[in-house]
């Protein structure tokens, strides 16, 4: 689905013109639905892993820019990979208190959207390696396809529709309909990367349909 061709359906669906849908509007729509997308399903896609630095002394360490949800954080520490559990801010702060002494990093957790913090405090130089899915560039009159329109056209479009139908303070039946066809759509969407992530052809060979053949008879 395009563009042009999700404008259209929202338009539609929703029996709401441009005058009140205007393309800057329908644009927030779009947005709010794609992160809301990508928030709920684990998209392998969209899954990146990126190497940096801690540096002695200094407890923060800069976030990537198209960041949308970390996955995991390691450190190598002697040659070995060290993975860092996750924490809130609340417990980092009760847990190393102090923040003056140093050591290895053995937490980490989210102090803004550009930046995390660790505990303890890195005694020296760590190479860290963050996993994360990123934000893609949205679907818009400029980038017309993305990977979520050509392979999730169901769930972006009844996304949207959600955010269409709260900004309007549409039918509750209306919303109710959309949510949970929104909920069937990203529960197939789910379905079909598990399925991906299970199979492997030269395993487990190809995936066949067993078909009824009539008995050979005299």
């Amino acid at each position: 689905m395009t563009y042009d061709e999700l404008v259209t359906n929202i338009r539609n669906y929703t029996e709401v013109d441009a005058n009140v849908f205007s393309n800057s509007v329908i644009n927030t729509f779009i947005t709010m639905a794609e992160n809301q997308i990508l928030r709920e399903i684990d998209l392998d896609v969209f899954k990146l892993e990126v190497a940096g630095n801690m540096t002695s002394g200094n407890k923060f360490l800069a976030a990537p820019s198209d960041i949308l949800t970390h996955r995991y954080m390691m450190i190598t520490v002697a040659g070995d990979q060290i993975f860092l559990d996750f924490r809130d801010t609340s417990f980092m702060k009760e847990y190393w208190a102090d923040g003056t002494d140093t050591g290895v990093p053995k937490y980490y957790s989210v102090w803004d959207q550009n930046t995390f913090y660790v505990a303890p405090t890195p005694a020296q130089s760590y190479t860290v390696e963050l996993g994360y899915i990123y934000r893609p560039t949205q679907l818009s009159s400029t980038n017309p396809t993305t990977w979520i329109s050509n392979n999730a056209p169901e769930a972006l479009l009844y996304a949207c529709l959600i955010q269409a139908y709260s900004y309007t303070k549409g039918p509750r039946e209306m919303l109710q309909y959309f949510r949970q066809s929104y909920k069937e759509a990203i529960q197939g969407l789910g379905v079909e990367q598990q399925g991906r992530r299970r199979r492997d052809e030269y395993r487990d060979g190809m995936l066949r349909i067993p078909l009824k053949s009539e008995s050979p008879g005299p």
